[in-house]
């Protein structure tokens, strides 16, 4: 008995492959699969020396059949080896776009199960499908374009992936710094946190220095936290969630904000009212993404401040129920707005619309990413000149998250 024949059909759809494959080994055929271009086109180069045919599908992702032909008969040794189309592709000039681009012959799918062994036994005795030189010509110029376009859009993706990268190692880099910043600023903290204790401890309750201790005792607190996140932000990890009363967190990070309010001369316009359900969150997180919120406004706000007829300058934040299961948070400003251009990249690491020196393009991505680790999200509302709203919306704690007391009530 004579050798079986070898053939290799790069298919990516396995149920065409298995038509093809059960035909061919009937009649004593060997049949190699590839799923894809890239993977066909190595089977290939591998098996080069024991191969009679290639069947070659068009439509494939990653390298398409064309490309995949191209690619094989620029290889020294195939030129002997006969590449067949076997393609959906039956438009006027798509046989001739498979021969210019290096294929032998061309098989329109649904292939003819009667003819198809016989016609892949011609191709191998020799037979090549005839192609005008006009044709080819210009069917290789049009391929030609094709892959030049293929090229510069994979030379964006590289470069686009070269910045992602690029981006990481930044972020990689500032959060190791953050991490040592974090852990030099415990050991102060912690003296700084007894100190106080204990002048608290002999301190009576009506001594006017008094409030100025508990107040200094609550800044230490409120830094002790914010090293934490800078920790949490170096090493990312599942962050502790329970019900958190949204009113008095913001109340809280609003209070914390008053100096700048003041200084920019910004009238504060609060909707915080209501019958507001707990969110399930960590309210230290939700007061870092809110601070964040507030500033940027108020930076905008003041941005706009110094322009002729500037209208005066106010900052109006909202609480309200989204929905069953969500609470938004909407803060607004009548600041200098955000250009449409550089709204889509305003939440990348490393983007900022600051003067240089004035911001570092990581306080709106953090807020971004605490949000989607709360499974929240944030929308973006701007028109330059008018203004920007931020749209905060975040899980509403289930009754079965609540205290038994809190789900009694809201149950």
């Amino acid at each position: 008995m004579d050798e079986a024949r070898r053939v290799l059909y790069i298919e990516d759809t396995p149920a065409n492959f298995n038509i093809v494959a059960r035909l061919l080994r009937a009649e004593g055929f060997e049949v190699l699969h590839a799923e894809d271009g890239f993977t066909g086109v190595e089977t290939a180069i591998a098996e080069k020396d024991h191969l009679d045919l290639i069947l070659m599908d068009i439509n494939m992702p990653g390298m398409d059949g064309y490309e995949a032909a191209t690619k094989l008969k620029a290889i020294q040794g195939f030129d002997t080896i006969p590449i067949i189309a076997v393609t959906v592709n039956t438009l006027q000039g798509d046989r001739m776009r498979s021969l210019a681009a290096g294929c032998d012959g061309y098989i329109p799918k649904p292939i003819d199960v009667k003819t198809f062994p016989a016609r892949v036994q011609e191709y191998i005795r020799g037979r090549r499908d005839p192609i005008h030189a006009a044709d080819e010509r210009y069917y290789l110029r049009e391929h030609a374009r094709k892959l030049v376009d293929r090229l510069q859009s994979s030379i964006g993706q590289l470069k686009l992936n070269h910045e992602q990268i690029h981006h990481q190692d930044k972020l990689a880099s500032l959060g190791e710094m953050a991490a040592s910043l974090a852990h030099e600023l415990n050991n102060p903290l912690s003296s700084i946190a007894f100190a106080i204790h204990q002048l608290l401890r002999h301190t009576p309750e009506d001594e006017r220095q008094r409030n100025h201790l508990e107040l200094i005792e609550r800044n230490v607190e409120r830094i002790r936290r914010l090293a934490e996140g800078l920790t949490s932000f170096a090493r990312p990890s599942e962050v502790e969630r329970y019900p958190v009363d949204l009113l008095p967190a913001l109340e809280q990070v609003l209070v914390l904000s008053e100096h700048e309010f003041r200084s920019r001369d910004i009238q504060v316009e609060k909707s915080l009212s209501g019958e507001i359900p707990p969110v399930w969150a960590n309210e230290s997180q939700l007061q870092h993404v809110f601070l964040n919120l507030l500033r940027n406004s108020a930076h905008a706000i003041g941005t706009r401040a110094g322009q002729d007829g500037a209208e005066p300058g106010v900052l109006q934040v909202e609480v309200t129920c989204g929905g069953p299961d969500r609470v938004c948070v909407r803060i607004t400003d009548n600041g200098c707005g955000i250009s449409p251009e550089f709204q889509d990249r305003l939440f990348k690491p490393f983007f900022t619309t600051k003067a240089r020196g004035e911001g570092t393009g990581l306080g709106l991505y953090i807020v971004k990413e605490i949000i989607a680790a709360l499974d929240g999200r944030i929308e973006l509302c701007s028109t330059v000149g008018v203004g920007t709203t931020f749209t905060v919306h975040l899980p509403r704690a289930t009754a079965s998250q609540l205290p038994p007391v809190a789900a009694t009530v809201l149950g």
